[in-house]
């Protein structure tokens, strides 16, 4: 009889593409119809979209819906949407439409934001709020996607017998958390159906997915193994790397350069493999390059196609 391990089903390494907040590029519509068009030929798993007050970038949710129009293949991630200033009837009714008008694409991933005082002063919500209201936002969310009337009264919003219409495609479409902190991992093994992480070396991918999976544990839930990934950066060079982009990258300067950011499809290949070593399954790589559209075919043929079709191997190190 084959061992546990050897019936297990192998688990699926994918890699999206995150659209560069930088600079003024977003704005550039024929630059985003034309990097589009390539994820979706090339076989890019996904595209996603961050979100922010004042950072820079397209709006998420009408961007993606307007990708959803265009693509037929290609998933929508949402990397990561800032939960607290939002209401959550009207946000989980936005992210069941996009749902509904790509065909079950849509890849929902929420979050706090990024903990900057300009950003926070911009988003509205007091401090000592944000997560109450992401915990309650999260649970009133995922409650509506079931379809059923939802009745629920907690601290901030209040609901009588409200039902979802339309409801997403999928029966459960699942809702990742992000975040890094202690506190986070642990309400992402409580409430979330998976972690993307982001500013996150390999060595400590392990062990936050450890605290994750205990959270889960005691709460008497189960991620599924495929569930963690992260968010990393690739530049063609180090040269091709904006100020803001530096300023962000400075965020935690105890993280070394190597361990979230690779120059070149050849280190982007190696930190894939790292970090599908220490467990993770799926990646959002955000490229900044001067000439984008150059440079996605060689990502995706040196970079992230070998890693995808082998990923034993990539976590040998035998890229």
């Amino acid at each position: 009889m084959p061992s546990a391990e050897a019936t297990r089903p192998a688990l699926s390494v994918r890699v999206g593409i995150g659209w560069s907040p930088f600079e003024e590029v977003d704005y550039d519509g024929a630059r985003f119809w034309g990097a589009v068009g390539q994820l979706e030929e090339i076989g890019f798993d996904s595209l996603w979209l961050s979100d922010s007050a004042g950072l820079g970038g397209m709006a998420p949710l009408p961007a993606l819906a307007a990708v959803a129009a265009r693509t037929e293949r290609l998933k929508l991630g949402t990397g990561v949407l800032v939960l607290p200033p939002r209401n959550p009837v009207l946000l989980a009714r936005e992210m069941a439409t996009i749902d509904v008008i790509s065909g079950g694409r849509l890849l929902p991933a929420v979050g706090l934001g990024i903990s900057l005082p300009e950003e926070l002063a911009a988003m509205g919500v007091a401090r000592e709020e944000r997560v109450a209201r992401l915990e309650e936002s999260v649970t009133i969310i995922k409650e509506l996607w079931r379809g059923e009337p939802v009745t629920y009264e907690g601290r901030f919003w209040s609901l009588d017998g409200l039902a979802l219409r339309p409801r997403p495609v999928r029966p459960k479409l699942e809702l990742w958390l992000a975040g890094q902190v202690p506190a986070a991992l642990r309400r992402i093994g409580r409430l979330g159906d998976g972690w993307i992480g982001s500013f996150v070396g390999p060595e400590e991918f392990a062990a936050m997915v450890a605290t994750i999976r205990d959270a889960a544990d005691a709460a008497g839930r189960q991620i599924d193994d495929d569930h963690y990934g992260t968010t990393l950066f690739a530049a063609p060079s180090e040269d091709e790397l904006p100020a803001a982009a530096r300023r962000l990258l400075e965020r935690r300067p105890e993280l070394a350069r190597a361990d979230h950011i690779a120059f070149g499809a050849a280190e982007l290949r190696a930190l894939l493999g790292r970090f599908v070593a220490a467990g993770a399954q799926k990646f959002v790589v955000i490229p900044v390059a001067r000439d984008l559209s150059a440079w996605l075919p060689e990502l995706w043929a040196e970079a992230v196609e070998p890693v995808e079709s082998n990923p034993e191997s990539a976590g040998r190190g035998e890229l």
